[in-house]
């Protein structure tokens, strides 16, 4: 995906923003004029640092699912431990496919809202379609490891900044003999999570682009 250029801005004395940059907690507001406003401002300072964790958990979640539905469940590959050298794994059926392609969907709508799920579906979409080739395994996708660059929480809206390393696994049929890819790379996401009414934090947006030297 594209690399994009984040717009938004925070309005002064619009309430309170809590950051966390490399794993530390700067709790940024606006100056109250009088005792009684400087409580107020601190009082949201703390309430915002507490939701920190939540966004973290969300975006981590969320991330880990828009990779892990890019390919199909383990039961639909099978054990390719014990592949000879050349040897493709099993075809994954049409009617795996198919689960693959509705499970998915359900899985992102759990953690994107109803217009970011509908992109990350394209990912998906692309991916059930790639394994109909009979030349094309998808053996694995996924998100390793997530490190946090920079959090912003401001009412019910959330910035996030991080690095993510993510993989996939996938066999491909090239002049007649098969060769298997195992290529692991380190992408910085930009994402904003808003809070909905049930006080749960979903993604709705999400752009990333390959880290500096690990485009493939």
């Amino acid at each position: 995906m594209p690399p994009t250029k984040n717009t938004s801005r925070t309005p002064a004395l619009a309430g309170a923003l809590a950051v966390a940059v490399a794993g530390g907690v700067i709790a940024l507001g606006g100056a109250g004029s009088a005792a009684g406003g400087q409580d107020t401002v601190d009082g949201l300072v703390k309430s915002d640092s507490r939701e920190l964790s939540g966004v973290k958990s969300a975006f981590t979640a969320a991330v880990k699912a828009s990779r892990a539905v890019q390919a199909p469940p383990a039961s639909a590959v099978g054990d390719t431990s014990k592949l000879a050298a050349g040897e493709p794994a099993p075809m994954v059926a049409a009617t795996a496919r198919k689960k693959q392609l509705s499970d998915g969907v359900s899985l992102l709508g759990r953690y994107f809202t109803p217009t970011q799920a509908k992109k990350e579906e394209n990912g998906l979409h692309n991916a059930v379609t790639a394994e109909a080739d009979p030349g094309f395994r998808n053996l694995g996708s996924g998100a390793s490891k997530v490190v946090f660059t920079r959090v912003g929480v401001s009412g019910a809206t959330a910035t996030v900044q991080a690095e993510v390393t993510i993989w996939a696994k996938f066999q491909q049929k090239v002049n007649g003999s098969w060769a298997t890819a195992h290529p692991v790379n380190v992408m910085n996401y930009t994402a904003t999570l808003i809070r909905n009414s049930e006080g749960k934090w979903l993604v709705s947006s999400m752009t990333g682009d390959f880290a500096p030297g690990e485009a493939p």
